[in-house]
């Protein structure tokens, strides 16, 4: 990280074991601590995912990584998830790591296979603060990736050189601190025009799954607040539940 990034956090915390990292920087904003920090652990036993899926996070050497930032946005802003997604796949990019796309919200995809995943917490009271917790596959254990619902892969699956963990995660958090910053003031203006390019569901055929519900539609985009664009019964519609799944149709 850049020393002017790095004086602004007042804490980077780093445990060879914790819950989650999302959760020890709340547990930090419950004792009245609102300013910047990072975690990071080398496994987490209670990780989680969006709709509170277990987020698989083996000792083996992967990323789990999660900032905690307080928003000056006079209004909350949606779509936050995207603009950090790009952020992560360009930073991984720079690494030679290239082909990634973005599944609407909140994983990065190799061909369809999960390379990473994004959680995006937010609180209000007379501001809004966040959390963005990064888990990023370095190498996966063939146990754990039996335990994983859908395909995914890791760094050492896809490149003959596996950046060095600790660079790399000084280039997240940095990049990451610049992507909230842009983001408070110009939201996802900055974004939409390359939607397309990173959009992994770029008009595919899809299914929604809400419960016991299955709903076919096609992805058309997303809209300015970062909500999902379908088409189903030649109606375009809009989706912000982050409680809904979405799975490729074939």
């Amino acid at each position: 990280m850049s020393a002017d990034v790095k004086s602004r956090l007042q804490d980077i915390l780093i445990y060879p074991e914790t819950s989650s990292t999302n959760d020890v920087l709340w547990q930090r904003f419950s004792q009245g601590i609102g300013s910047p920090a990072v975690c990071l652990a080398e496994t987490q036993t209670a990780g989680r995912g969006r709709r509170g899926d277990q987020w698989q996070s083996p000792p083996a050497g992967n990323l789990y990584l999660s900032l905690f930032w307080p928003h000056c946005a006079e209004t909350p802003r949606n779509g936050l998830s995207i603009a950090i997604g790009i952020s992560l796949i360009n930073t991984l990019k720079q690494s030679g790591i290239n082909q990634l796309q973005l599944k609407w919200p909140n994983d990065v995809l190799f061909q369809r296979q999960k390379l990473a995943g994004i959680l995006v917490e937010s609180r209000f009271n007379t501001q809004q603060y966040t959390v963005v917790g990064i888990g990023l596959n370095f190498k996966l254990p063939p146990s754990t990736q039996t335990l994983i619902q859908q395909p995914s892969t890791s760094l050492a699956q896809l490149c003959d050189a596996v950046p060095c963990r600790n660079e790399l995660a000084g280039q997240l958090i940095q990049n990451m601190i610049e992507t909230i910053e842009l983001f408070e003031h110009r939201g996802l203006s900055d974004y939409l025009p390359l939607w397309p390019h990173y959009d992994a569901l770029h008009e595919q055929a899809i299914t929604l799954i809400d419960g016991d519900q299955r709903i076919p539609a096609i992805a058309c985009g997303i809209n300015e607040h970062g909500e999902l664009r379908y088409l189903r019964n030649n109606e375009i519609h809009t989706l912000s539940n982050s409680h809904v799944s979405i799975r490729f149709a074939s």
